[in-house]
């Protein structure tokens, strides 16, 4: 469901987070919008693969299961001597909420109710943004699905727990003295270690910001990513630069410095950017340091870009596809280490020489990079190097974006050899991944965008349809970008009905108050990702009106369903309905549909189109 809020600004430190201006948020809308958890529910009764062999595993996984063991306890008030069980907790809430919305048994949500309420009194969080950053993440993303899909997590009880996250107060002006909980330990990041410690930081605090409904708190997250400058109603961000001062470890990959932080220059930007972790030719900051970490900060930084993606920005493509660019980068050398290749017989060895290699000083003076390294810093006996298969489950949601959402996976090439490599996702580390991909982000081929039931205050309601059904044909799926090309094709530029949608789609409004495609033209085409609930035979029948005889055909999953079917002329122009296909064979499962326009020159509009069981199976 979406909810919407509208709120004050606030000056000073409140008791309760007050969530700041005008923004209509997605909820859930963190990792997961609801058409995402659909998505995964019904493809789990149709015991599609990958998502049906994933949940089998993730069902035995002791922290996703109802009868989970809950480690805190509401006296406890600081998370640091509780550190172990906080980070349990907070895993197993995470995969309760999932168990919960895919099974549907309520024993995972209440399970979640415990978690949440267990920690409901926490005063004082790890002071180090990684802490702070890396432990609470999952609990929230638990937390937003709880909340907008289940009814008994008390109104009461809510407050306290999002109290909790902004202890002693939500501010944009003050930061509060005594103890603090999350979000002011993860306020400015960390500006004086390596970026996945910095960017861990604002990957809580952006679905902390959707759960809370703070816009400010949203986009000091998202405009941090991007290297942006602060809001003006909003605090700055840490000054810079930072400048070294003594080398304190040199050998062939790195120079290590003491350094200390200037404030000559205001919302200076330090390695947690995207721009300053993942530099222009794909190499990560952290690159020279370890392969692990390298693996943990491609994690952090899509994770944060799906959360912006799933409320309306753009966010995986800034800079140039730099997120594409940086796994490419990772995956060829760790993954040319353990397979070769056809095209890559032996394993990559990206150089300064070869102009694969940049060496460069970071953002906080502390470190500079001179080459790649395979070990685990200066332990020059432990390999780092081509170690993902079981702990790093980062590839599907990598995946999923570029090849199904931006068509790009010509250009993914290593993140699709290493995905093929790690087979089926399980947990990975800790709190470091989400895991389990082939459940919670792998996509149906076609299916870029998302499906919507229609918008409340300019905002997409995400709802799976279900057939048999009747489709609104304005409601082809949603795009958070241009989506021409991905979920529709349209031949003109804007929107020539001027109704409903700000995209190249023509949308009219109609007498009755309803809405139409119209000025289809041949070669137009709309995805409408689709659950079909039984393998059976259809009926398809379109509602149109036209002026000048048009066709329609259907495809499912880049297959025809239909022929190309002709749509007569009135003489009335009145809206009429015509079945267009019979006893269609279609297989249970979520896939994507596409509507057609095999001929016509803007003389017809298309109202709504419906599948139902054929009388003759």
């Amino acid at each position: 469901m979406i909810k919407y809020f509208y709120f004050l600004l606030a000056a000073v430190v409140v008791p309760m987070p007050a969530a700041m201006a005008e923004r209509s948020f997605v909820h859930p809308g963190c990792l997961h919008k609801k058409s995402d958890l659909d998505r995964m529910k019904y493809m789990v009764e149709s015991k599609a693969e990958p998502y049906w062999a994933t949940f089998q595993q993730l069902k035995e996984f002791p922290k996703a299961r109802y009868d989970y063991t809950v480690l805190g306890d509401p006296s406890m008030t600081d998370t640091r001597p509780n550190k172990g069980a906080f980070v349990s907790d907070s895993t197993a809430a995470y995969l309760n909420a999932l168990m919960w919305y895919i099974t549907g048994d309520a024993r995972h949500a209440e399970k979640c109710v415990e978690i949440f309420n267990a920690w409901q009194n926490l005063t004082r969080t790890g002071s180090f943004a990684l802490d702070s950053g890396n432990r609470p993440w999952k609990m929230i993303e638990g937390a937003e699905i709880i909340k907008s899909t289940y009814h008994g997590w008390a109104a009461a009880d809510i407050e306290k727990f999002k109290a909790m996250l902004v202890y002693p107060g939500y501010s944009t002006t003050k930061i509060p003295e005594g103890d603090k909980s999350f979000y002011w330990n993860i306020l400015n990041g960390d500006p004086d270690r390596h970026g996945n410690q910095d960017a861990i930081a604002f990957r809580a605090m952006i679905s902390m910001a959707v759960f809370l409904d703070n816009e400010i708190m949203f986009d000091r997250a998202l405009r941090y990513y991007k290297g942006l400058p602060h809001r003006p109603d909003d605090m700055p961000y840490a000054s810079g630069p930072g400048v070294s001062t003594k080398v304190v470890d040199e050998n062939p990959y790195f120079t290590a410095y003491r350094h200390r932080r200037d404030s000559s220059e205001a919302d200076y930007g330090y390695n947690g950017t995207l721009d300053h972790y993942f530099w222009e030719n794909g190499q990560c900051q952290e690159s020279s340091r370890d392969q692990q970490h390298s693996y943990f900060g491609l994690s952090i930084f899509q994770m944060l870009a799906e959360v912006a993606w799933n409320q309306g920005d753009p966010a995986w493509n800034h800079l140039d596809n730099r997120l594409l660019k940086a796994f490419e980068y990772s995956a060829r050398y760790n993954t040319s280490f353990i397979q070769s290749y056809p095209d890559q017989p032996t394993p990559w060895e990206p150089t300064v020489e070869s102009g694969e290699f940049i060496e460069r000083l970071d953002r906080t003076g502390r470190w500079k990079s001179k080459a790649i390294n395979p070990y685990f810093e200066a332990d020059f006996k432990r390999l780092s190097r081509g170690i993902f298969i079981e702990h790093r489950p980062i590839y599907e949601q990598a995946w999923a974006h570029f090849n199904v959402r931006m068509g790009l996976g010509d250009q993914a090439v290593w993140t699709k050899r290493s995905l093929d490599l790690v087979g089926l996702e399980g947990n990975g580390w800790n709190t470091d991944h989400p895991g389990w991909g082939g459940l919670t982000f792998h996509r149906p081929t076609g299916c870029a965008g998302d499906p919507i039931s229609g918008f409340e205050n300019g905002v997409p309601v995400f709802d799976l349809p279900v057939l048999p059904a009747t489709l609104e044909a304005e409601n082809y799926d949603f795009f958070p970008m241009s989506g021409n090309g991905r979920t529709y094709h349209d031949s003109t530029e804007g929107n020539l009905g001027g109704a409903y949608r700000n995209d190249d789609v023509d949308v009219v409004e109609l007498p009755d108050g309803g809405l139409a495609l119209t000025h289809l033209v041949k070669g137009e085409w709309f995805s409408y990702t689709v659950h079909v609930s039984e393998s059976a035979a259809y009926d398809i029948a379109v509602r149109y009106a036209a002026r000048a005889e048009g066709a329609v055909r259907f495809a499912l999953n880049g297959s025809y369903l239909t022929e190309s079917v002709t749509l007569a002329n009135a003489a009335d122009t009145q809206m009429q309905t015509v079945t267009v296909a019979e006893n269609v064979p279609l297989k249970k499962g979520v896939q994507s549909l596409r509507l057609i326009v095999s001929e016509g020159e803007a003389a017809y509009m298309i109202d709504h189109f419906s599948f139902r069981k054929a009388r003759r199976q």
